[in-house]
């Protein structure tokens, strides 16, 4: 079933779409309303920039109802009406046992035509403050009510020690009463943590709030004589690493080239180092090496492996001649781009696979081409060490 979450960024309303989606349920949309006389969402504070980022990190839309609280009911259906019309047949909520919350909940879906649904409804607030904890949720506490709480709880992260403290003061640990209210900046529904400062705290009556801020963007000086456009480009930090990083490894194999008195090798090398540098602009243009060259590199690497012999030993200390250390330098630096390249997977953004084998193959081929010089140099001293 399609859905749409009433998301007020807290620590329930997260829960209730990770319980929703392990039910088997499909989340398209995100209603959270905004208090357009304080410029924040309603009850938790968080600014509109803020919830844009929160947006993107859970990949699913953001419709944010802009309203006062007098048209607060009015709004939230009109919200409920556009997301019906993109496909929702439910809201989820994240309201556990207070019936009035409830009520309110099902009239405004009944009006539209939707089901309301309440994963977490009637079950015990400790069990699902622990859950919050216990799944992986980064939840800080962003408003107190000061009967129970002091300032010096905002800010605070959320852990089983800040809440059972929470519940020795007389609130309720789950802070349903209103006693507190949270900011989830991270989580298993995210795809990435949201980053996110704090600013100044402030009193308002009974309550105190810290707000929630957007991270700072820095401008990066535009030089005339740049040494790369990616450099300065607003992208995906990973992107401009790995070009960076096979730039490196490049570089580094053409000095490898240099030391090869061999023709065939020299020859094999410059192919090596062409294919390299072709990877390069792939995680921002597409790859535009091909299963062709990958077999082809596959090839020298079974060679090398095959003429070197395995090695004496099961650990392999990277040592020997000068351009059979240098190729376990190159090793290293193939790993550092793989670890790249899954940080940027595991961000959400799509990676080509050959882009991985090309990088995992690399790796391989540089290290038995270090055994090999080893052989052609006739290294006396073992360069290995088996540890039992």
């Amino acid at each position: 079933m399609k859905f749409a979450a009433s998301y007020s960024g807290g620590k329930e309303s997260a829960l209730s779409i990770y319980r929703a989606v392990n039910q088997g349920h499909e989340p398209i949309a995100l209603i959270t309303t905004f208090n357009v006389d304080a410029n924040r969402s309603h009850f938790h504070g968080i600014s509109e920039e803020v919830l844009e980022t929160v947006s993107k990190a859970l990949n699913i839309p953001l419709m944010l109802v802009k309203t006062s609280g007098e048209e607060y009911a009015r709004n939230f259906e009109k919200a409920l009406l556009r997301a019906k019309e993109m496909g929702a047949e439910a809201c989820v909520f994240g309201d556990i046992d207070i019936e009035g919350h409830r009520e309110w909940c099902s009239e405004r879906c009944t009006n539209i035509g939707i089901e309301p649904m309440f994963p977490l409804w009637g079950e015990s607030r400790e069990k699902i403050v622990h859950e919050v904890i216990d799944s992986g949720f980064t939840a800080n506490i962003t408003i107190v009510n000061l009967e129970y709480l002091n300032t010096n709880f905002l800010g605070l992260k959320l852990t089983k020690n800040t809440a059972a403290h929470i519940a020795s003061r007389g609130a309720d640990i789950c802070g349903e009463n209103g006693e507190y209210h949270t900011f989830v900046s991270d989580g298993p529904i995210f795809k990435n943590p949201v980053k996110f400062s704090f600013g100044e705290k402030a009193v308002n009556g009974d309550y105190a709030m810290v707000t929630v801020k957007g991270e700072e963007k820095v401008e990066v000086y535009k030089t005339k004589y740049e040494a790369c456009p990616l450099l300065c480009e607003n992208k995906d930090d990973h992107i401009c690493d790995f070009a960076l990083q096979i730039d490196e490894i490049a570089s580094t194999a053409g000095l490898l080239r240099s030391m090869a008195p061999e023709e065939d090798l020299r020859e094999e090398l410059r192919f090596v180092c062409d294919i390299i540098y072709s990877l390069s602009p792939s995680l921002r243009r597409g790859i535009v090496v091909t299963e062709e060259e990958l077999a082809q590199l596959e090839t020298a690497a079974m060679r090398h492996k095959e003429e070197a012999g395995p090695p004496p030993g099961v650990f392999v200390l990277p040592m020997g001649s000068e351009r059979a250390s240098l190729a376990h330098v190159l090793r290293v630096k193939c790993k550092a781009a793989v670890r790249l390249l899954c940080k940027h997977k595991q961000k959400g953004h799509e990676v080509d696979n050959l882009l991985l084998d090309f990088t995992h193959l690399l790796s391989g081929y540089f290290y038995y081409l270090a055994f090999k010089f080893n052989v052609l140099d006739e290294i006396s001293e073992i360069p290995y060490e088996v540890r039992g």
